[in-house]
């Protein structure tokens, strides 16, 4: 295959399609979504025979008149074990799972060698939209957008003072939308997918904690309205409620109200499932605070017309899917889902677990300084390094003048030019930027000296580093460590703990950071510990090139995209 539009391919890539359930909109079942090749890489597509049918036509039609060369798109069916039969193969690069979340096993046996590079889906795409309407928002509007019932599922949290004309316009709105025939253009609710279960025991439950629900009578409808499920609003909820922990199925809102701004991004940041979020207020000074705090991907400014700028569509899914935070970047389990992250101490480990702390408490100011400051930080170390390479009795034979200067000082000129891009599309703007992971564990199992390059990106994009690597090559990773501190770099954003690399990883990902490299194949870690993790990536070998020379071409754009987050802001009007 050849690369697309300058695209880097991997390779050969399996997908495997498992069950997509509905989220909502008139659709009456969402079928499978499917995974389109990157460019420059050819698929396999492996899915159950009840969901084949529609990925056969996909495959016709794609070697019809020549579209797609023959092999590049490949459709098999079969039972579980043929995944499973698949994982190992060495034309494998990368696997990509989407299927429900209770086919665990399915996806565990899938895991495989986390080095080969996977990135796993724990569930559909998409998620829930968190809306905050503000004291100064239009409260007409923001009840008509989220009237639309956003496909995924909707909570709002609405400022104490206009939580009660907020539910009393959203309740006429309701009352006003058309349930009917999903083919009909003027139908806006349709029924529920087979395989989506009502509601009932969620509501069940919010009344029991004392919620108001409120339900749109339904009118005569086709089939007798078996699969149709009445728009329904839930207010008064409790902030622990199930309903706010899990996703509802079917048409339904959720109304909780907050004290102000600070108390909205907290209780959005701690929402599972919370996929993008959409801000309304008239104050463009309170909205932009608060949007920049909010941990959603893809944010909206007053209007939930969420755009993928990279397509220009429409779709919430399609934008979700490059900026958002789609559920199988969600930990499976959540037992205090409104309190802050914390981590975890591994009675085990202590210290790996006080070194995860610290970079947890460094993360947050560090990741906030601007780039410029940052690349002082890098400039400042980089002067301060000696000038000759690692002694023999480091154990270190790496290059940790020149390269490594080097290295600092591209890594400073980059972190100066990291920004935010504006693009124009029709109906407004849209400010794209990337945002850092937060604390990032490296585990290192190759059999060399560790390659300092590979932490400057992490670094210089603003997130906290623990790296857990043999005590053979440390001697230079600990000068670096002191040549930055001295510079300015927080103590707690750069850690270097000696430790043996077998199942290094799995150490790491007990202690839940917000994103794992696993470099070599000692550095494994099992499906149980890596879970937890939001990004885990198997670095390639060949990333990295030998030591003491440059990396490769475009690998220092696959580091930066590995250590961020991208992250959309969309600003409706003022465009053609």
């Amino acid at each position: 295959s050849q690369p697309l539009f300058g695209s880097q391919p991997w390779g050969g890539s399996q997908s495997l399609l498992g069950s997509q359930p509905w989220g909502g909109g008139p659709s009456p079942c969402w079928g499978p979504t499917v995974p389109v090749p990157p460019p420059g890489n050819a698929a396999v597509l492996v899915a159950p025979p009840a969901a084949v049918l529609p990925l056969l036509l996909l495959a016709e039609l794609g070697g019809e008149g020549a579209a797609l060369p023959p092999g590049v798109l490949n459709v098999l069916a079969g039972p579980p074990g043929l995944p499973r039969a698949l994982r190992d193969h060495p034309g494998i690069r990368a696997v990509t799972w989407i299927g429900a979340a209770e086919q665990d096993d399915l996806r565990c046996h899938l895991w495989g060698s986390p080095l080969r590079g996977p990135r796993l889906g724990g569930g559909p795409r998409g998620g829930r939209v968190v809306v905050i309407v503000l004291d100064s928002a239009d409260l007409d509007s923001a009840a008509a957008a989220a009237a639309t019932l956003p496909r995924g599922g909707c909570v709002l949290l609405a400022q104490d003072s206009v939580a009660a004309p907020l539910e009393r316009r959203l309740r006429a709105r309701l009352g006003r939308l058309r349930l009917g025939d999903p083919t009909d253009p003027r139908t806006e609710v349709g029924p529920l997918a087979p395989e989506t279960p009502l509601p009932e025991e969620l509501l069940w439950e919010a009344r029991e904690e004392g919620a108001q629900v409120f339900q749109v009578p339904l009118p005569p409808l086709p089939g007798r309205g078996q699969r149709f499920y009445p728009p329904t609003l839930i207010s008064g909820v409790a902030p622990t409620s199930r309903c706010l922990r899990e996703p509802v199925p079917g048409p339904v809102l959720v109304l909780l109200p907050v004290r102000g701004p600070s108390e909205a991004v907290a209780v959005a940041s701690a929402l599972p499932h919370a996929a993008a979020a959409a801000l309304w207020a008239q104050d463009i000074t309170v909205a932009l605070d608060t949007a920049d705090r909010l941990p959603q991907g893809l944010v909206s400014l007053n209007s939930l017309d969420l755009l993928d700028p990279s397509t220009g569509g429409t779709d919430l899914d399609e934008a979700l899917r490059e900026f958002g935070c789609p559920p199988w970047e969600q930990p499976p389990e959540v037992e205090e889902p409104l309190s802050p992250s914390v981590t975890l101490d591994d009675p085990g480990d202590p210290e790996l677990a006080q070194a995860v702390a610290a970079a947890r408490g460094a993360a947050p100011g560090w990741g906030r300084l601007p780039g410029a400051s940052r690349a002082r930080v890098l400039r400042g170390a980089a002067a301060a390094l000696p000038g000759g390479p690692g002694t023999p009795e480091d154990g270190d034979r790496s290059d940790t003048g020149g390269s490594l200067r080097g290295a600092l000082l591209r890594w400073a000129e980059r972190a100066e030019r990291a920004g935010g891009t504006v693009q124009e599309m029709p109906g407004g703007r849209a400010l794209l930027t990337r945002r850092p992971l937060g604390v990032l564990g490296v585990a290192w199992g190759w059999p060399r000296s560790l390659a300092l390059e590979l932490l400057l990106p992490a670094l210089a994009l603003g997130n906290a580093v623990v790296v857990v690597a043999p005590s053979g090559g440390a001697g230079a990773a600990q000068r670096l460590r002191k040549a930055l501190v001295a510079a300015g770099l927080p103590a707690g954003a750069l850690t270097v703990l000696p430790g043996a690399s077998r199942c290094s990883g799995s150490r790491l990902a007990r202690q839940r950071p917000d994103g794992l490299w696993l470099c070599g194949g000692d550095a494994d870690c099992d499906w149980a510990s890596a879970v937890s993790v939001p990004c885990v990536w198997g670095v390639p070998a060949g990333l990295l090139g030998a030591p003491g020379q440059d990396l490769p071409p475009g690998a220092e754009r696959e580091l930066e995209l590995r250590c961020t987050r991208p992250r959309c802001l969309w600003l409706p009007g003022g465009a053609p």
